[in-house]
Order: structure tokens, then sequence, then C-alpha cells
């Protein structure tokens, strides 16, 4: 048999779970399939808390900050929501302003 063959299904199967996994982190309804990749680099910035990258993705996707806080979702949640559930501190409060948020948005809630 030829072992190629059974190393190459494996490889494809990482390969389309790593694209599922890319796909889920953004959800780009609303926005132009070629900036998607740009949105889920917008998502992946949020969730490393390294707001560098997220400026630089930002800018990339030609989206501006007020509008992604708008229509961007990022694993079912908003940006700012989506920062403090991965606790993105640095970039959540950076988006917030950004947006003009109130910090009663990025406060738990009981």
């Amino acid at each position: 048999m030829d072992m190629s063959r059974h190393v190459r299904l494996p490889v494809l199967f990482g390969f389309g779970a790593t694209l599922a996994l890319a796909a889920s982190l953004a959800n780009a309804n609303g926005y132009p399939e070629s900036s998607e990749k740009d949105l889920v680099a917008v998502c992946e910035a949020i969730q490393d808390d390294n707001r560098l990258a997220l400026h630089k993705a930002v800018k990339r996707s030609r989206i501006s900050y007020k509008d992604l806080h708008k229509g961007l979702v990022c694993n079912g949640e908003d940006m700012l929501s989506f920062a403090q559930s991965n606790n993105a501190i640095s970039t959540g409060d950076y988006l917030a302003r950004r947006v003009n948020a109130e910090k009663s948005v990025l406060t738990a809630k009981r």
C-alpha cells in the first residue's frame, strides 16, 4: 500500500478543521467575502489581547471600529463581549474608547 495516501488524509482533515475554526471566529454576514480573512484577523487580535495587531487588522479591513462594533461577531459575541470573555483587557479598553462605549458595557452585571 502507498503510505502517502494514509498521510494525506489526516493532513487534509487537519487543514479542513483549521479552516472551519477560522471561519467560526468571524461571522462575516454583510461584508464582502474578500475581507473575511481581515475580519478573522480582527477577532484573533482581540483574543490575543494584542492592540497593535488589532489596529493593523482593522486598518487592513478598511472598516471603521464603529461599523465593526455594529456588525462583527466573534464566536457568537460582539467585539467587546468577546474581549471580555477572553480576558483581553487591553484590547477591550481600547475598543471601548474607539466606539465610545460606556464603562458599564465592560462591567459584568448580576
